[in-house]
């Protein structure tokens, strides 16, 4: 199968939008539109149909393309886009009897889609991955355009390809449709990629234009060069979500109706109120499926409160070893500074003194030892003679000594 892209689709764009502010009133309309155009995933797949309206094209897990059409209105206030399945009729509980999206509740007014904070390309990526995971039933095809994309899809997935997708195939939308668009280049072996490891369908050959009375919901795009796909781990993740779940199996009769008579279940069709009034014995309550229902959701309850319970004592576990982990931390970050230091007044020490310094230590120390032979000499000539002579000479030379000795080391220097 393909790839619907990665786990977080169009996530650079709308981390650029989202640093600029936390509510997304504060969006305007072309931000919203630029989230949009610009998101990795839905862009290859998006056409323009005009300043307001954008197709989108996308395939279901069971393999079918869908185009999720999205009317974004032009009024000075930010108002919620509108979202139409179009070139089909079916059944979803996200849809209408006119294919309209209706399910997804941050797009029902224009004030929870405000107070949503998010943007475009967040909600249609949403949306899209809704339908792939949870694809329409009773799904009749009723635009040739579209009909044509899904001819090409199935031949592609066909046994003489290897695997689905793999070779060139006609998306059926290179072509001019009624809105003046003009047609886009494309190779015959339709090998082309975006994103990470989604598919690029390209055209092989032209088809037909779309005709210009055809009615306004089912007016399709001329060309797309990508379709969104779902991935095979998203696929077996949801079925395996699905095939793990404990449910209870639907019945296929109900022994308390079986036995009724006629006249008693007339009399419940004429009183459907009769099935929740306590006193009834019609209850449902008194149903043995419902009553396992109930005891199926009593345990259900049990068990998480208990759960719950068990998650609330962690807590306080949890808590204590996060305050613990912070010290150390703490601690940690001032042992780091200190021997960071250290380290600093190591290297200050071990690195070798520069020329000019040394000199100048050198000329101070020079100059000191002559001072302190010169103060000796003055003050045993000017003396009354305490000192005997060998001894003020033994005395004299050790300093001159140390001052003639630093003096030919500053030569030496000099010379080097």
């Amino acid at each position: 199968m393909f790839s619907w892209g990665s786990k977080n689709p169009g996530g650079n764009n709308r981390d650029s939008i989202n640093r600029r502010s936390s509510n997304s009133s504060e969006y305007t309309r072309q931000q919203h539109i630029s989230s949009y155009l610009t998101d990795p995933i839905l862009k290859p797949s998006t056409r323009k149909i005009n300043d307001s309206t954008y197709d989108t094209v996308f395939q279901t897990k069971d393999g079918h393309a869908l185009i999720l059409r999205i009317h974004i209105p032009t009024s000075i206030a930010i108002s919620a886009p509108r979202m139409t399945l179009v070139g089909i009729r079916a059944v979803h509980p996200w849809i209408d009897s006119k294919m309209r999206v209706i399910g997804y509740p941050q797009i029902k007014t224009d004030a929870s889609f405000v107070q949503s904070r998010l943007v475009l390309s967040q909600v249609i990526n949403s949306i899209v991955q809704h339908f792939q995971l949870n694809p329409p039933k009773q799904l009749v095809i009723v635009d040739a355009g579209l009909k044509r994309l899904q001819d090409s899809l199935n031949a592609s997935a066909g046994p003489s390809n290897g695997s689905a997708g793999a070779g060139g195939l006609s998306n059926g939308y290179n072509s001019s449709s009624s809105n003046g668009h003009s047609n886009s280049n494309s190779n015959s072996n339709g090998h082309g990629h975006a994103g990470a490891s989604s598919r690029v369908y390209q055209s092989q050959t032209p088809a037909p234009p779309v005709p210009a009375d055809e009615p306004e919901p089912y007016k399709l795009p001329p060309h797309f060069t990508q379709i969104i796909t779902l991935s095979t781990s998203d696929q077996q993740q949801q079925h395996a979500t699905i095939v793990n779940l404990d449910l209870p199996k639907a019945p296929t009769r109900f022994q308390e109706l079986d036995s009724m008579e006629r006249s008693e279940m007339n009399t419940i069709l004429n009183d459907t109120e009769l099935l929740i009034d306590p006193s009834s014995k019609f209850n449902l309550s008194h149903q043995s499926i419902v009553q396992e229902m109930e005891a199926l959701k009593q345990t259900l309850t049990e068990s998480n409160s208990a759960m719950a319970e068990d998650n609330l004592e962690a807590q306080i576990v949890v808590k204590g070893l996060y305050d613990e982990v912070n010290d150390l931390q703490t601690s940690l970050k001032d042992k780091v500074d200190q021997v960071n230091n250290l380290q600093r007044k190591q290297m200050d020490l071990c690195k070798p003194m520069k020329m000019d310094k040394i000199m100048i230590k050198l000329k101070k120390a020079k100059k000191k030892s002559f001072e302190e032979s010169e103060e000796l000499a003055h003050n045993w000539l000017n003396d009354t003679g305490d000192k005997e002579v060998f001894e003020f000479l033994e005395e004299f030379l050790e300093v001159r000594t140390v001052h003639h000795v630093r003096n030919a080391k500053m030569e030496r220097l000099n010379a080097l």
